[in-house]
């Protein structure tokens, strides 16, 4: 069986920012989970142990919600305050010679003020987002 590690990343306290770690309160599958405000190259220390890593996200734009995998095919930004999916995936492979598999579940929001309550719209691609990823989850147990 795959161990499987869902990181669910934001502003709790920015509204829509808040929905890739509510979206992790709502799964109730035996995987581990992580909730962070932002993702930062440490972290691939706790990443290197697991076979499949799927991070979920607010998005600004876009469609309702998105699915893809990571390839580590970006380039570095050393001078950046924020780390991609990419860049954490390039620093497990050479930090320590492992590639999970990695992937992005977006979610778009719309409202991005101060508040812990989601939009109305960003409630419902949460509900769509998380019958996606039961759906996910079950088939890579099959």
């Amino acid at each position: 069986m795959k161990k499987i590690l869902l990181i669910g990343f934001g502003n709790e306290y920015r509204r829509d920012d808040g929905l890739g770690i509510k979206l992790l309160d709502l799964i109730e599958n035996n995987v581990e989970k992580m909730k962070v405000q932002e993702l930062t190259f440490d972290i691939s220390e706790i990443l290197k142990d697991y076979d499949i890593v799927i991070f979920i996200d607010a998005s600004i734009e876009g469609d309702e919600i998105s699915f893809r995998k990571i390839s580590g095919e970006k380039a570095f930004s050393p001078l950046t305050h924020h780390t991609s999916c990419e860049e954490l995936l390039i620093w497990t492979k050479t930090l320590y010679g492992k590639t999970p598999e990695f992937y992005l579940l977006s979610l778009r929001g719309y409202d991005f003020d101060f508040g812990e309550e989601l939009s109305k719209k960003a409630e419902e691609n949460l509900k769509k987002g998380l019958e996606f990823l039961k759906g996910f989850l079950e088939g890579l147990n099959e």
